[in-house]
């Protein structure tokens, strides 16, 4: 099916004969479901893409590098809940195999590259959560919706309810199956490949191209054999290699047209093409062009905001819906992902951030220190500092009855 065709039928409403008949059906050949029938843009030879590879690592590690903690909302005080069953799943242990970070990167990568990612929960014998374990998107043949919930069929695993796994999707036109970028970007990423392999196969060949053999004579016989002879000569890999040409033929290359030319110098733009399919900034994958000191600042400001945060909210919730009961979430329990980590490497804006919070008096010092895994200091590290031309209105009313006491006082005393 050709590319504009399957957009067609995507957005053509689907009709389905029965409740639980697949959400695959009629789109198989559009997205990665990971059964090999599509037929856009294989995820794996986009890899071979260095921007690709390098948008979907650099999102990957962000997503994997940011700490999620259990917490729950206690009045107006948020408070850690580290003996919370899900809590070990998400911080530092979800299944034997994995650490969390591997896992989150994992599950980061089949996010980006198949718009769909897969785990199965496994509960102990008293329904608590107990490990989390990665599913191959390949393996799922089918979604179906059955009695209001999502059915997954897993080659492997059978049939899974939604609520026995973690299911992250990326962008979805139905809510039940995710799309990946690579499958929207199919056809410019498939001008990537192109412009990449004509690349390659023009310095394989050492610049040498297609050409033809002049000669001032008729040849009217041996014209295999010539052909064959230049063919042999220029397949040899040796960088020495020469031909010979006999009865005074020339050899004409046939140049590269300015059509040839754009397509090659096409390849700076394919990277920022990439990047506004991965919605990353140019800069994360190495693409310098448009950076300068001034912007490069705001340019990371907006990766966490615009790129990380979405990942980070959807996994959030995701999280919280299928480990916590219904009891659970009602009583304030919530899963958190601290995007402050963020900043760890970037020892300046760190620094501001703390100065800011500490001084605006949203933050004490105490907070900060345990922020960077300090040991706590001294207890008058825990009050909150107020700035000195900051007032409430409470303490304006304060400050005017002071005023006005003291003078009261100060006349009577005279």
């Amino acid at each position: 099916m050709s590319l504009n065709g399957a957009f067609s039928e995507m957005f053509t409403p689907q009709k389905r004969s029965a409740s639980d008949a697949s959400y695959f059906s009629g789109f198989s050949s559009f997205f990665s479901t990971g059964n090999g029938n599509f037929s856009s843009m294989p995820y794996k030879k986009a890899l071979t893409l260095t921007a690709v590879f390098n948008a979907i690592e650099q999102i990957s590690n962000d997503i994997a590098k940011i700490p999620f903690s259990v917490n729950r909302k206690v009045g107006n005080n948020r408070e850690s809940q580290p003996n919370h069953p899900a809590h070990r799943l998400i911080s530092y242990a979800p299944n034997s195999l994995m650490t969390t970070f591997i896992f989150r990167k994992t599950m980061a990568i089949s996010l980006l590259t198949r718009g769909n990612a897969l785990a199965k929960i496994v509960y102990d014998s008293i329904g608590n959560p107990i490990e989390t374990i990665f599913i191959d998107w390949g393996k799922v043949t089918g979604i179906r919706v059955k009695n209001g919930e999502k059915v997954f069929d897993v080659t492997g695993y059978g049939t899974l309810l939604a609520s026995e796994v973690l299911h992250w999707m990326h962008f979805t036109l139905d809510g039940i199956v995710g799309v990946a970028p690579i499958t929207y970007g199919a056809q410019q990423l498939g001008l990537a490949i192109e412009v990449q392999t004509y690349s390659a196969t023009n310095f394989a060949n050492k610049g040498v191209r297609q050409g033809v053999v002049e000669s001032d004579k008729t040849i009217t016989k041996g014209k295999d054999q010539i052909i064959a002879g230049v063919k042999k000569a220029f397949s040899e890999k040796d960088p020495t290699r020469v031909a010979v040409l006999d009865e005074g033929m020339k050899w004409k290359a046939i140049t590269i047209t300015p059509q040839e030319l754009q397509i090659i110098e096409t390849a700076k733009f394919t990277v920022e093409e990439i990047a506004r399919i991965f919605n990353i900034a140019p800069h994360k994958i190495k693409s310098l062009t448009q950076s300068t000191d001034n912007n490069i600042e705001q340019q990371s400001l907006d990766h966490q905001s615009d790129t990380i945060q979405p990942y980070v909210t959807n996994i959030e919730q995701e999280y919280a819906i299928k480990l916590f009961t219904k009891k659970e979430i009602e009583n304030g329990y919530y899963v958190r992902g601290n995007m402050n980590v963020l900043l760890r490497a970037d020892i300046k804006s760190r620094a501001e951030y703390y100065s800011k919070a500490i001084n605006a008096g949203w933050k004490n010092r105490q907070e900060v220190r345990q922020l960077e895994d300090d040991n706590d200091g001294p207890e008058f590290l825990n009050e909150f500092l107020t700035p000195v031309n900051t007032f409430t209105e409470q303490q304006l009313n304060a400050n005017i009855q002071n005023t006005l006491k003291n003078t009261k006082d100060g006349n009577s005393t005279k």
